[in-house]
């Protein structure tokens, strides 16, 4: 008898592992990846976000394309644990919860760090639900909600993070929970948080508010173990050509950074093991990155050049947050992204709508045209 996926299955042999082999193992519809396989593109297509019975958001509807296969399925989001801590028991039970009402598959981490179960039938998604929070997760992060926050790991491995992202990211959901499972805003929005400002996560590229891990000081040189890295061929003159600011000088074997002049870039820190960030520590809090809008790409500008970052509630953080999403909500149109909102408005205007003073570091960069017409009232009259 002929097979009905041949392309499958000649991706299944051989003696190396083979993705195509697990994937026939589950429940999924093999027959879709066939075709997609056949016509090199998915046989699915975005069919919206739904709203089951008790579940407000959290779950994705696929339209599928080929509905003599398979007429639809539905991916369901849940919040992950901080920083993407999992153990053994929470996986068995997931997968159970999977086995049992779903293809069998799962997305470990989604676009903002969630997990997905997919293909889940329409009328076993309420049931799944309330199994997944019966173990104490939640499910949500679709719609026009507050997304889940995508955050680097932070201190929990990485040596130059300079802002606890994993205590961050709870102390945030645990605050907006009810925003990031309630759809009520214009749009969604996207919320990153980077340990550093080498910002891994790329959130001042793609995240409506980004956080990042910020030291005000200068960084710290360990003269000691610097000069064993150049006597080992570490070329520290390289690094102080480089720094952008001019800022660094070697002499005497001995390095200095002028704070006055440094720009904070991390260049010299990742370059340099010797070298590590400031104790004067904090973040910044940027606002409207997005990758494609209707005015183009749109980097993040800064908001807050520095505050405090206190665990474990970081409520100066949060305040700030629920001040811009407040604002955002009342001020913008409906289907407009926070980037094409600030566009729209004028940075100015969302300052004045935050409470705030503008400071040298709103400024994305210095006036490249410096003539200027004074007004009247600017020059005290006549």
């Amino acid at each position: 008898m002929k097979s009905k996926t041949p392309i499958v299955d000649e991706l299944c042999k051989g003696p190396w592992p083979s993705h195509a082999a697990e994937l026939k193992k589950s429940k999924y519809s093999i027959l879709m990846y066939e075709e997609a396989l056949k016509k090199k593109a998915s046989q699915w297509r975005g069919g919206g976000y739904i709203s089951v019975p008790g579940v407000p958001s959290g779950v994705i509807a696929r339209a599928s394309k080929r509905p003599d296969i398979l007429e639809e399925s539905s991916v369901v989001r849940i919040f992950p644990p901080p920083g993407l801590f999992f153990n053994t028991d929470l996986f068995r039970k997931l997968c159970g919860i999977i086995d049992k009402y779903s293809g069998g598959l799962i997305h470990l981490s989604a676009t903002t760090s969630d997990m997905e179960l997919i293909e889940v039938p329409h009328d076993k998604i309420g049931d799944m639900v309330k199994e997944v929070e019966a173990m104490g997760m939640d499910v949500g992060s679709t719609d026009v909600t507050l997304r889940t926050v995508k955050a680097c790991i932070g201190p929990a491995r990485c040596d130059v993070a300079v802002f606890d992202t994993v205590g961050f990211r709870q102390a945030f959901t645990e605050h907006f929970l009810d925003d990031m499972q309630y759809p009520r805003f214009p749009h969604k929005i996207k919320t990153k948080a980077a340990g550093c400002p080498n910002d891994c996560v790329f959130g001042a590229h793609k995240a409506e508010i980004f956080v990042a891990g910020v030291f005000r000081d200068a960084p710290k040189v360990n003269q000691e173990k610097l000069a064993d890295w150049v006597e080992k061929g570490g070329d520290i003159e390289y690094i102080c050509s480089r720094c952008p600011g001019q800022a660094m000088t070697w002499e005497n074997g001995k390095l200095d950074i002028d704070n006055d002049k440094c720009l904070h870039c991390m260049y010299c820190i990742n370059r340099c093991p010797a070298i590590r960030p400031g104790d004067d520590r904090g973040a910044a809090i940027l606002v409207g990155g997005k990758y494609r809008s209707k005015y183009g790409p749109t980097l993040a500008k800064v908001l807050i050049p520095f505050v405090e970052a206190n665990p474990p509630e970081y409520k100066e953080i949060l305040d700030i947050i629920q001040k811009i999403v407040d604002v955002y909500d009342e001020h913008s149109l409906s289907k407009e992204r926070m980037g094409e909102f600030l566009y729209r408005i004028g940075f100015d205007k969302f300052m004045e709508l935050m409470g705030l003073e503008a400071t040298a570091h709103n400024f994305a960069q210095p006036r490249e045209n410096l003539f200027y017409h004074w007004t009247k009232e600017e020059l005290g009259g006549e």
